[in-house]
């Protein structure tokens, strides 16, 4: 065995959300905000972490998203990727992404480079989870099942002048914590800044530390969980 790569992305839907439940393996609804990357070496080696960001709204900046992640887990050998709900979300809007990205630019190079990494055997967790427990079950209430902790990323550290509540349904206000839901917001302000280069901001300098903080805490319980199977 060479190595263990893991991957998560994060996205954002700005046309237009998704409200029913085939709409959220429809690529048309979502679109690259950021993808974070983790390797292992092997077993009981330390994890290595990275996000790589998009640095824009436009096509280019999804396809050269898209390259940056190729280009990261090239320089690392992998005979493994691992997810959590990767067929049924990342890997489904990662190529999905890529493929209309770059028919709008007239750009398949990143698509066909994007095959190799997930040409690797794909190790998706929940379906761990699912034959452990049955149904649906996100990624914190897996890792609590099993005692993995998985680390909080609470918005009021970051001065980005944001308030959750400001778009929260009623039952989610109040929550400390970065919440999934959360992320498109915060992703949507965060490419509004670097489209018009505004990245020496206050503003954007902690949007950028809170997702990448936020990205990081789904990425490293996935190898503990790993060598948790069979759950």
């Amino acid at each position: 065995m060479t190595g263990t790569l893991a991957l998560d992305i994060e996205t954002i839907s700005p046309d237009r959300e998704p409200t029913e439940q085939e709409q959220f393996r429809d690529s048309s609804y979502f679109e690259l905000l950021a993808v974070g990357l983790g390797y292992r070496p092997a077993p009981g080696e330390p994890v290595e972490t990275t996000v790589c960001f998009r640095d824009g709204d436009s096509a280019e900046s999804e396809l050269e998203l898209v390259d940056a992640v190729c280009a990261w887990c090239a320089d690392r050998p992998a005979d493994t990727l691992v997810t959590y709900n990767g067929d049924g979300f990342d890997l489904i809007h990662l190529r999905g992404r890529a493929e209309r990205a770059g028919d709008a630019v007239g750009d398949d190079g990143p698509r066909r480079r994007l095959d190799d990494l997930l040409a690797l055997d794909h190790v998706d967790l929940m379906d761990d989870a699912r034959r452990a427990w049955g149904g649906y079950r996100s990624l914190e209430r897996t890792c609590a099942e099993l005692g993995v902790t998985v680390e909080k990323t609470r918005w009021a550290e970051y001065e980005h002048g944001l308030h959750p509540d400001d778009w929260r349904s009623y039952g989610k206000r109040g929550a400390e914590e970065v919440l999934n839901t959360d992320v498109p917001h915060f992703g949507e302000q965060y490419l509004a800044l670097a489209a018009v280069d505004a990245r020496e901001t206050l503003t954007f300098r902690a949007l950028h530390e809170l997702l990448f903080d936020y990205t990081v805490g789904d990425i490293e319980p996935l190898f503990e969980l790993l060598d948790r199977r069979p759950f």
